[in-house]
C-alpha cells in the first residue's frame, strides 16, 4: 500500500469529521453566549469582590495561602458595603476560607512550636465561629421563602436609579440575584455543614474529641452527603477514611436538591 493511500478519508468519514466539527462549534457558541450572559447579569456593585474570591481560589488549599488575605479582606470589604450583601453568605464564605487556611497551617506546617499551633487552631477556630454565625444568620432569615417574597425583601436595597447599575440590564441583574439567592437556600445549609467539619477537626486537633464528635454529627445532619464529615468523623472513631466509590464520583449527589 502506497503511503498517500493511508491518508485516503472516505466519505463516511468525513461526514462523521464534519458531524463532529460541527456539534464542536455549537458548544462553543453556546458556552460563549451562556457565560457572556452571566457575566452580562452579574450584580456589578459586587463584581470585583467575586473576581478577588477567584484569585483566591487559586491559591487555597497551600500551606501559604494565608498570605493571600488581603484577597479576602478587600472582598469582604466590599460585600459589607452594601446593605443587602452585609450579612450575606458570602462574607461567611470568606470566614470560612481564612478558617481553613490557618488549619491547613497549623495541621501541616512541621517547623511550628506547640504554642505557635495552637495560636493558629484558636484563630482558625474565631474564623470557624463567624462563617457559621452568618450562614445560620442567613438561613433563618431567607431559608424555604418563595422567589417572590425574596424580589420584594431585595427591591428594599436594588434600586435601578443607582449608578452602579448604569449601563446594565437592570432586570436582568435583579433576576438573576433573586436566582442566586433561591440556589443558596440549597447550598448555604452546605456551607455551614463544611464549617461544622472544619470546627470538628479543630477540636480534633485541640485533642477535644467529644467536642469534635458533635460538630462532625451535626455537620451530617445538615449534610448527610458530606464525605469529608463522614471520613473524619471515621477517623475520629478509629475506624479508616472513607473514599469515594466509583458510583459516587459518576453519579455525585444533585446539588440544586436538599
Amino acid at each position: 500500500m502506497r503511503i498517500k493511500e493511508i491518508f485516503i478519508i472516505t466519505k463516511g468519514t468525513k461526514v462523521i469529521l464534519a458531524i463532529t466539527f460541527s456539534v464542536s462549534m455549537l458548544a462553543l457558541a453556546f458556552a460563549f453566549f451562556y457565560y457572556r450572559d452571566i457575566n452580562q447579569s452579574e450584580d456589578p456593585r459586587i463584581k470585583k469582590a467575586r473576581e478577588l474570591l477567584l484569585q483566591y481560589e487559586q491559591v487555597s488549599g497551600r500551606i501559604t495561602s494565608y498570605t493571600s488575605f488581603a484577597l479576602l479582606d478587600s472582598a469582604n470589604a466590599i460585600f459589607r458595603s452594601f446593605p443587602d450583601y452585609e450579612t450575606s453568605f458570602e462574607t461567611g464564605l470568606i470566614y470560612n476560607n481564612k478558617s481553613s487556611a490557618l488549619l491547613i497551617m497549623a495541621i501541616y506546617d512541621s517547623s511550628l512550636t506547640e504554642s505557635e499551633k495552637r495560636m493558629l487552631l484558636d484563630l482558625s477556630m474565631r474564623y470557624c465561629d463567624s462563617s457559621i454565625s452568618v450562614y445560620r444568620g442567613w438561613i433563618e432569615e431567607w431559608d424555604d421563602l418563595p422567589s417572590d417574597t425574596i424580589a420584594e425583601r431585595l427591591k428594599a436595597h436594588m434600586k435601578q436609579n443607582h449608578p452602579a447599575f448604569a449601563g446594565s440590564n437592570f432586570n436582568k441583574v435583579f433576576s438573576r440575584r433573586v436566582k442566586n439567592m433561591v440556589t443558596a437556600q440549597v447550598e448555604t445549609p452546605r456551607r455551614l455543614s463544611v464549617s461544622l467539619t472544619n470546627k470538628g477537626t479543630i477540636f480534633r486537633h485541640m485533642l477535644l474529641p467529644d467536642s469534635s464528635l458533635i460538630c462532625y454529627q451535626e455537620a451530617l445532619a445538615l449534610w448527610k452527603d458530606n464525605r469529608q464529615a463522614k471520613s473524619n468523623m471515621s477517623v475520629l472513631l478509629g475506624g479508616e477514611p472513607v473514599k469515594t466509590t466509583l458510583i459516587e464520583s459518576l453519579f455525585p449527589p444533585d446539588k440544586n436538591r436538599k
